[in-house]
């Protein structure tokens, strides 16, 4: 099962923040013989960061940005030692954290070489994990080559774009982009000036919308809520009050009530934090740009206490939500998701300084609408689900990501990115761990960031994944 030195041989299949977190912490903590990584497009280039703009910001402060799970600030102290001086509740540009997980991995790379510990990365695709008889697994890649492993760890991030139904026969088509990165692919391509319909209005149709806006095009961001993301100012680590924690735990996530009592629970820490009630923290303006003003003008003045408790909260979310049952979970994020997602992934101050600016300039518009049907001329051409027509050099899809796809059978795991094809999706437990059907014990396969969705749907932030990876490399140690 293991080698001649009793220690594990590892694959890790993705080169992002939680795949580098795993090979980071597997050389500190000497749990492996050897690792191999797997990521055809290399180190730190996902989706997520590998961008090349500098108004592109991570909507998460820099202190929860770091790959060592035992030192919140090795992200700061790197950005210190390029001279990038910043603060712990900074947002940065994205590509930093890219530069970051180059830099770490290089430095580890060579801390495994002096500790004897093997090492390779492979810039292929991994397709599919098998097991072998003799209880250890076989990656096949695209190449057509294989990997032996004692344990193998998926990391892959998201999965293919996600698209309206009403884009989905224009695929290929020019000035349609089914995403916006990398998004200096996208930028050289329009034409100036050009008018660009953004299908979306969270993250990604914010990215867009800053780019394109900043470029001098106009555009219109149009999904069907038409809300932008909250706003915020830092995401700090550590909680200034005591939160209830077992009230938490008794929270019933099948219950139609469970917004409401978790509203009730978060409006009571909000308010503990300086005395403010929530609701004088947030703003239900129907309309995006009033919206968003009124609440660049709190976060401005520093009134959204919200975000001092909201890493503790989404902590506790993760771990209830893990315990629970798969049905649970759908059934929780369905009564939840919609409304507290804005505040979850809520944009930085600067970038909504920014977004207002446009607005006001005429540059940038907001609506509730819902592309129905899309024909190419010269123009795209659009009519929307009221049946007003419209017309636009370019269409930007900003409608998020699938997530990684897994097929599971009695003996082995595909990765596939075909959306189309159904699956058979493995059972994950809450140590993270891969159960195949049929089997009566849990494979040494294991999920790490947004890849361990099936039992911890909330993961999306780096220090997250950095948790997780260390939970693992841990349990090398000792399953």
């Amino acid at each position: 099962m293991f080698d001649a030195m009793g220690k594990r041989e590892v694959v890790i299949i993705g080169a992002g923040v939680a795949g580098i977190a795993a090979f980071v912490s597997a050389v500190r903590n000497r749990s492996v013989s050897r690792i191999d990584i797997v990521d055809p497009r290399g180190v730190g280039n996902g989706i997520a960061f590998a961008t090349t703009e500098p108004a592109l910001l991570c909507n998460t402060s820099v202190e929860t940005m770091s790959l060592l799970d035992d030192d919140s600030y090795d992200f700061l102290h790197y950005l210190h030692a390029q001279a990038i001086d910043v603060s712990p509740d900074a947002f940065v540009p994205r590509f930093h954290v890219s530069h970051y997980l180059a830099d770490r991995y290089a430095h580890y790379r060579m801390l495994a070489r002096d500790a004897g510990v093997q090492h390779r990365h492979l810039r292929r695709a991994a397709r599919r994990i098998e097991k072998q008889p003799t209880g250890r697994y076989r990656v096949l890649l695209d190449d057509g080559s294989s990997l032996e492993a004692s344990d193998v760890l998926i990391c892959t991030g998201s999965g293919a774009p996600f698209l309206p139904e009403a884009l989905r026969p224009h695929i290929g088509a020019p000035a349609l982009f089914e995403c916006l990165y990398p998004e200096r692919r996208v930028m050289e391509y329009l034409a100036m000036p050009s008018r660009i319909l953004v299908v979306g209005s969270r993250l990604s149709a914010v990215d867009a919308a800053l780019l394109a806006c900043g470029a001098g095009h106009s555009v219109v961001m149009a999904s069907p809520s038409g809300r932008l993301p909250a706003v915020r100012t830092a995401t700090p680590r550590e909680c200034p009050i005591a939160i209830d924690e077992a009230a938490f735990a008794r929270l019933d996530l099948s219950s139609p009530l469970l917004y409401r009592r978790l509203l009730r629970q978060v409006a009571r820490s909000t308010e503990a934090v300086a005395g403010r009630p929530l609701r004088s923290q947030i703003d239900r303006s129907a309309n995006a740009a009033e919206r968003l003003a009124q609440e660049a003008g709190l976060a401005r003045h520093g009134a959204t206490d919200w975000q001092n408790i909201l890493v503790r909260y989404m902590d506790l979310a993760e771990q209830l939500l893990r315990d629970g049952t798969p049905e649970a979970r759908s059934q929780a994020l369905g009564n939840c998701a919609t409304a507290v997602g804005r505040y979850l992934f809520a944009m930085p101050l600067g970038t909504a300084e920014k977004l207002l600016g446009y607005i006001n300039d005429g540059r940038l518009q907001v609506m509730p609408a819902v592309p129905e049907r899309l024909r190419r001329d010269e123009f795209w051409r659009v009519q929307w689900s009221s049946g007003a027509l419209d017309s636009f050099d370019a269409v930007i899809c900003a409608t998020g990501f699938h997530r990684p796809r897994f097929h599971a059978t009695y003996d082995s795991l595909a990765l596939t990115a075909d959306t189309l094809l159904p699956v058979t999706a493995p059972r994950v437990s809450p140590d993270l761990r891969v159960w195949l059907p049929e089997a009566s014990e849990p494979e040494r396969i294991w999920t790490a960031g947004i890849a361990s969705y099936l039992a911890a749907p909330m993961v999306n932030a780096v220090y997250q994944s950095v948790r997780q990876a260390n939970q693992i490399t841990a349990a090398w140690r000792s399953i």
